[in-house]
């Protein structure tokens, strides 16, 4: 456990046995009682249903529901309002409440990107070069970092390296899960290559589905990497990267970096969570009624994330998420988030923050980079929107409205906070949305080519102020933004958003740092936000003119000089590059060449 002693934890331990101890005492006291209690429950049980069918012959009118009421979702033991207010005898914080626009229970998909191929205009003139990229993008993550495990789960890697990020690898998978990108079906009842570049031939918008749709081996493996991820966030919900295998750690990454079993990276991030709920929901759009959306451990995966979404509110007053679902390795210790004191400040714990803004705390940025102030506003945003998804799933899946009042509660929460506290006035650009703040006063102006970033609002799905975000826009695809970085290479003139993570070599020690880097993800958002088909053309062209050749999204490279780059194997990028051209052309998806090959390949030794 970071920053405790191994004496710490074995005294822990002996306490936690000896409580083990006693609680299996005075189970044996009951082993008297036992036979008494069976006597009694069948009394009971017989006279109950005398009543029961009594009550029901003397009411015709009484519906099966009125007999049997849903049962009330209590059945978690959250103590964390009762423990706050035995630590803060004071008044209970009151948060505010700004009503969103949307207060409507069926929450539709983001308007952005939009998908140009159904419009009817004269047909995108997009490159051969742009559709065989995308292709190969598409169906990179499938051929090269997807495992089919058996127990109906999937393991998806980033690339490069070869754990499962829960943010990476729902974001990888997200384009199979893109709705009407696809013509499932033709005249003959047959699967059909949607290559229709005269939109007046072009099939009617209701033959296309989303790509999960058009094959039950896509839909087992997304279906897969929900149920995975569903079981690692209850393996430990602060975790944001996961190994297939566990592993063994040393002490400095056991204890300080939170490092155990199967958890690859410690780093609390956010947005991990709202990826989980985005996949999860898009999945719930292609198949309404799937089982793998009633099954206990993914709904408790999102009750696991909303608790501690609810905890880290009011990460300064060391809360912490209880219940028994949280019986994680790090749970067992009931203390709040700390990490490497060399990464977060105040012996791990980070800046001080305000626990009345609403807002929710996060570690690090989806860069995995430490934030500087702890509230994310992009990655709040995010929680709002995917929190609108839990309360949708809750009227047509659970059936749960305890679960669906407590997201919204906390939704309006976070979006009022974020009107407070993340609208700043720039003295260039008028009113703007930081990247960070804190809740007292300070915040951050930059913006990360990482997603969520601010350039990403509408695509996400924020219900964002088009006012304030057009200011923000300029901001962010400016020089006055220090991740804003523009070169030229052989009379092209390329600009884009870089990260910190680059600029400044984050990561491991022998990561790549280049200053002027720009991230093809940054330029993509760019064009997924977009409503200029031009702009758009032009950026995909150019991203494939900064590859070096390899037709392929890198992490970042030199603006001068695209040969230098990090990260060739980044499925990642390679996702978002693919959903771009996908708004584009129906030249890209295409299921043929080596595609039946490459699924082949997949669950050959799945069983």
């Amino acid at each position: 456990m970071p920053s405790r002693s191994l004496f710490q934890l074995r005294d822990r331990r002996q306490r936690r046995q000896q409580h083990h101890y006693r609680r299996e005492k005075r189970k044996s006291r009951l082993v008297p009682c036992f036979f008494g209690g069976i006597i009694i429950g069948l009394v009971l049980t017989i006279a109950g249903h005398f009543i029961l069918c009594f009550f029901f012959l003397s009411s015709s009118t009484l519906s099966p529901a009125g007999i049997m009421p849903h049962p009330p979702s209590s059945f978690l033991r959250f103590r964390r309002r009762q423990n706050h207010n035995r630590k803060h005898p004071s008044a209970p914080i009151s948060y505010g409440r700004l009503p969103l626009t949307s207060n409507k229970t069926t929450f539709n998909l983001p308007a952005y990107p939009i998908n140009h191929r159904y419009r009817q205009e004269i047909p995108v003139a997009l490159s051969n070069h742009a559709i065989s990229a995308c292709n190969h993008a598409l169906w990179r993550t499938l051929e090269t970092t997807t495992l089919v495990l058996p127990n109906n789960e999937t393991f998806v890697f980033t690339g490069d390296i070869y754990d499962l990020w829960l943010r990476d690898s729902a974001a990888q998978i997200h384009t199979l899960l893109l709705p009407r990108t696809f013509l499932l079906v033709n005249n003959n009842g047959n699967y059909h290559n949607n290559n229709h570049n005269n939109l007046d031939n072009a099939p009617n918008r209701e033959d296309y589905g989303s790509l999960v749709q058009s094959d039950p081996r896509l839909e087992r493996i997304v279906s897969g990497l929900i149920l995975k991820t569903a079981r690692y966030i209850r393996y430990d919900p602060y975790a944001n990267a996961f190994r297939l295998n566990p592993t063994q750690f040393n002490t400095f990454e056991r204890d300080v970096l939170g490092r155990f079993g199967f958890i690859s990276t410690w780093n609390y991030e956010l947005d991990s969570g709202c990826y989980f709920v985005r996949m999860l929901y898009y999945f719930h759009y292609s198949f309404p009624s799937h089982s793998i959306l009633r099954e206990k451990e993914v709904k408790e995966a999102v009750m696991i994330m909303i608790d501690v979404w609810i905890a880290e509110q009011r990460h300064e007053d060391d809360d912490f998420p209880e219940g028994i679902l949280f019986d994680c390795y790090h749970c067992a210790y009931d203390l709040p988030y700390r990490y490497n004191p060399d990464e977060l400040s105040r012996n791990g714990k980070g800046s001080p923050t305000n626990s009345s803004a609403g807002l929710v705390w996060s570690a690090f940025r989806p860069s995995d980079d430490p934030c500087e102030y702890g509230y994310l506003i992009p990655a709040n945003m995010f929680v709002v929107v995917v929190l609108g998804y839990v309360m949708e799933l809750c009227d047509t899946i659970w059936n749960d409205n305890d679960l669906k009042k407590r997201a919204n509660k906390l939704r309006e929460e976070i979006h009022y906070g974020i009107q407070q506290h993340g609208v700043v006035e720039h003295p260039k650009y008028g009113k703007i949305y930081a990247y960070e703040v804190d809740g007292l006063g300070n915040y951050l102006l930059m913006d990360d080519a990482n997603v969520p970033n601010l350039l990403s609002i509408p695509y996400i799905g924020y219900d964002y102020d088009e006012e304030v975000y057009a200011n923000t826009k300029k901001f962010i695809l400016s020089v006055d933004n220090p991740t804003f970085h523009r070169g030229g290479f052989n009379h092209v003139k390329i600009e884009g958003l870089g990260s910190p993570h680059t600029m400044e070599g984050w990561g491991s020690p022998n990561a790549k740092k280049i200053a002027n880097g720009i991230w093809p993800m940054g330029m993509i958002m760019e064009g997924l936000v977009s409503d200029d088909i031009n702009k758009k053309i032009d950026i995909v062209e150019k991203l494939l003119q900064s590859s070096a050749g390899k037709n392929q999204m890198h992490e970042a490279f030199n603006a001068d000089n695209p040969s230098e780059y990090s990260r060739e194997w980044f499925c990642w990028a390679d996702s978002l590059f693919a959903e771009l051209v996908m708004s584009l052309s129906d030249g890209c998806p295409e299921i043929y060449g080596t595609y039946p090959y490459m699924m082949d390949k997949l669950f050959a030794n799945e069983n």
